[in-house]
């Protein structure tokens, strides 16, 4: 007779402590493996970035004449640069934040993590292409829509979890552990998605200053936090 245990289509994404049943009722695989994927992925992708930053060879009798120049051209590729390393490294802390939230993981959640990852995993290339042609309406919407994908695909692990969270009684699971949908926490989720595509229209009209949009990330993270903090006050 077939044990309904083993069926590893049907995992569940949590359990209160070992040899307990979760949400599906079946164990849970361990978070770690999944979070050691990702880690190394984020770590990869932010080092891959430095990649696109080139300075063209020239005669060292030439260099001193040339190379201060050649830097300062640089400019738009290093502000590229450093969006793409500052946007994966606020990616990476809002999974890890996520995550923590949880003791395991079912396939459907493996499954939206991969599809993040293979987001993070071409923001080096997009932003090699934009960095090079920051000026080109195609090369620069390539970057957008990358981070745009990478956005929406974080947020589907976040409403997944946030969904299986809700099935689970006030007793099944403490309530530091619960994913709070705050203030702060709809702006997290909500800034990068949000300038993004206030970035593609922008870049329509001027795909180089399109990337400028970026900088209003951090505002609102600070609005956000501020709003929260607010709210709490109040309360």
């Amino acid at each position: 007779m077939r044990n309904p245990d083993n069926n590893i289509l049907a995992l569940p994404i949590l359990k209160k402590k070992a040899g307990e049943r979760g949400v599906a009722g079946k164990e849970g695989i361990g978070k770690s493996r999944l979070e050691a994927l990702s880690d190394g992925i984020f770590a990869f992708a932010m080092t891959l970035l430095v990649i696109s930053l080139t300075v063209p060879l020239v005669p060292d009798w030439e260099a001193p004449a040339l190379l201060p120049g050649m830097i300062a051209d640089m400019f738009p590729e290093f502000l590229i640069f450093s969006i793409a390393f500052f946007i994966i490294a606020g990616y990476w802390l809002a999974h890890h934040r996520i995550l923590r939230s949880i003791d395991f993981v079912d396939d459907r959640l493996i499954w939206i993590n991969l599809l993040l990852l293979f987001f993070i995993v071409l923001i080096p290339f997009t932003t090699s292409i934009s960095g090079d042609y920051n000026a080109v309406l195609e090369a620069v919407l390539l970057f957008h829509i990358n981070l745009l994908c990478a956005s929406i695909a974080l947020t589907l692990i976040w409403l997944y979890i946030r969904n299986q969270y809700a099935n689970l009684t006030n007793d099944t699971e403490p309530e530091r552990r619960r994913i709070q949908f705050d203030t702060a926490g709809r702006v997290r989720a909500l800034a990068i998605p949000a300038i993004t595509i206030v970035a593609i229209f922008v870049s329509f009209i001027n795909p180089a200053v399109s990337m400028w949009c970026y900088l209003f990330i951090p505002i609102l993270m600070v609005a956000g936090r501020k709003a929260a903090q607010l709210g709490r006050s109040h309360d």
